[in-house]
């Protein structure tokens, strides 16, 4: 089943019982489906916003009940409009999925046992597929213009960021250094800046200054997806070949020499048409879903209920 947020549903708990599990029309709703749900959407947004989101955990519950709700009523409507798929075509996919499960070393034994098994799948696969048919209407052609459009608006998922790479010198503060220590040390780093900027090899100045292990002199390519302290926004102000003021971070003073830059990078449309044309088409099914959802949602009866026993 597709697992998509297609809006929201509004779900009152049955008078007297605990609000333990969704019933959906009827039919059970796993809370197994709605916690891998709900993990997904928690580690997308920590991922997108680079951090923890706990106290968003009710929101993404909601989202999660949401999103698997609308799967469920999608699912019903597939096998209350293809209650059956023809046997011809249900052969025919099952060969292709032997075929198959048999290049990857599936026995024939194996198969045997799952041949049912496999069978619901298909039908169930082959249900859904009949029912998008129906929602997009045979559309499911992109065109050059639409190719285009789906591409210039987004056109960040095909961008690669600048890079840049560098060697690294670096002397560290002892946490209760006093202010003269802190003098002397940052000083030293200013000379053998001053040693540097005047021809001096910085990586030879690296390995007999550094106080960090010798394998960590030459940090490699820094991708600038995302600048979130001192040491990257110094390092992508500078071109390759310049070298650093000294900077102070994490206890530390930090010199670097950029040794590549790399800019930002933009696949042609060309060379990723078919990509495009995939995405734009599965956008297009997941509008129609939606649409769909949101239709069934209206007559649907969502409920809460206490888990039976042993669940």
């Amino acid at each position: 089943m597709n697992k998509d947020p297609f809006g929201s549903i509004d779900v009152a708990p049955v008078q007297g019982h605990s609000p333990r599990m969704l019933r959906v029309n009827g039919e059970l709703v796993s809370p197994d489906l709605i916690e891998e749900s709900f993990s997904r959407i928690k580690a997308a947004a920590e991922q997108r916003l680079q951090t923890s989101c706990c106290e968003m955990d009710p929101e993404f519950r909601a989202e999660a009940e949401q999103e698997v709700t609308d799967s469920i009523l999608i699912a019903q409507e597939a096998e209350k409009l293809y209650p059956t798929i023809p046997e011809e075509e249900l052969k025919v996919e099952l060969k292709r999925m032997i075929d198959l499960y048999r290049e990857h070393g599936a026995s024939w034994e194996m198969l045997e046992q799952q041949r049912d098994h496999l069978r619901n799948e298909i039908s169930a696969t082959l249900r859904m597929e009949k029912l998008i048919d129906k929602v997009i209407g045979g559309d499911d052609v992109v065109t050059n213009e639409q190719a285009e459009q789906y591409y210039h608006e987004h056109q960040d998922d095909y961008t690669s960021p600048a890079e840049s790479s560098c060697l690294h010198l670096v002397k560290s503060l002892r946490e209760e250094a006093s202010l003269i220590e802190q003098e002397e040390t940052y000083q030293k780093m200013v000379k053998l800046r001053e040693q540097a900027l005047d021809g001096a090899d910085f990586e030879e100045l690296a390995h007999r200054e550094t106080e960090k292990p010798h394998d960590e002199i030459d940090l490699g390519w820094f991708s600038m997806e995302q600048v979130t302290n001192p040491f990257e926004t110094v390092l992508f102000s500078l071109r390759e070949g310049e070298i650093s003021p000294v900077i102070i971070y994490q206890n530390a003073f930090h010199l670097i020499k950029v040794t590549g830059c790399k800019a930002p990078y933009t696949q042609p449309l060309d060379e990723i048409r078919e990509e495009i044309e995939k995405r734009a088409l599965s956008e297009r099914k997941r509008a129609a879903l939606q649409v769909l959802a949101n239709e069934l949602r209206q007559d649907a009866k969502i409920e809460r209920v206490e888990s039976p026993e042993g669940e």
